[in-house]
């Protein structure tokens, strides 16, 4: 009686061992380097599940595409729950970077959220109950390396990949007519611009600026709004209806919202394309 009592308590100890390990591998946080989502729907309620796509300690900076992902897999929660990822500087008590409130509902199986992290160092990241945010539920951590693209176009397009001409015309197959990189003072041109990739933005700008004796920009000039469409990757004006006066100009084709608003320098950085244009 003795043993089996012992056996019974040992097989009863196992299997509430095994339960626990199971319970918690049920639960996971995990950063990757992106995440699938698939969509489920219950009546008029539709239900995300985010899966892992390369799991990862260590990113990259891509402009301003989100290139930090994090997903925290667990059973269903019969009364669903409120989370929160939140992120800090190499520890939990580090300075605040970004948080994300999460809802799940009781068809829930993960919850995820995507951050834009582009300074270089270590990060600490916590998912916490987003109604008492002391009740932490998992953490890891994450390292963002340096930036080796540098400035760039849009999104996470290096800079400067495109080129623009100056042109009497553009014919049907996208080639400039009678391109120079010298214009007559006051005298129409269209502008040509090609880039290898579609551009990502809905709009452009052409933007100029008169440049100095040491071919900085010294003086804005104009700017004209284009809607080019984020999938394309050729833009042309027509109708030659901009000119300048005689000076030297720097041409750019750049994102709409990279534009200088309030003060304009010039000498961009982040652009598609540019030249340099004399007029005489």
């Amino acid at each position: 009686m003795f043993t089996r009592r012992l056996f019974s308590i040992a097989v009863a100890v196992t299997v509430s061992l095994v339960v626990a390990a199971t319970a918690r591998a049920q639960y996971k946080l995990e950063t990757c380097e992106d995440l699938k989502i698939t969509e489920a729907h219950y009546g008029i309620n539709t239900v995300e599940t985010a899966t892992c796509i390369n799991p990862t300690k260590t990113f990259s900076p891509k402009g301003t595409l989100r290139n930090v992902n994090a997903v925290y897999s667990f059973p269903k929660v019969p009364t669903g729950a409120g989370v929160t990822f939140i992120v800090t500087k190499n520890d939990a008590d580090g300075e605040y970077v970004r948080d994300v409130d999460y809802s799940v509902s009781p068809q829930h199986t993960t919850a995820y959220a995507r951050f834009t992290i582009n300074e270089p160092g270590k990060y600490y990241l916590r998912l916490v109950n987003h109604y008492n945010k002391a009740q932490v539920w998992a953490t890891s951590d994450f390292t963002v390396g340096a930036d080796t693209v540098g400035p760039r176009a849009a999104g996470n397009t290096a800079s400067g990949q495109g080129k623009v001409w100056i042109c009497k015309s553009v014919d049907d197959n996208w080639n400039c007519v009678g391109g120079s990189n010298e214009w007559k003072a006051n005298a129409g041109f269209d502008v040509l611009f090609k880039n290898p990739t579609p551009v990502g933005v809905d709009f452009i700008g052409i933007i100029f600026y008169k440049q100095g004796a040491d071919g900085k920009d010294v003086e804005f000039v104009n700017e004209y709004q284009q809607n080019i469409g984020d999938k394309n990757r050729f833009y042309a004006t027509g109708g030659n209806e901009i000119s300048l006066p005689a000076g030297t100009y720097s041409a750019y084709v750049i994102a709409w919202g990279k534009r200088e608003t309030m003060e304009h320098h010039g000498n961009l950085t982040e652009y598609f394309a540019k030249m340099t244009l004399a007029v005489k």
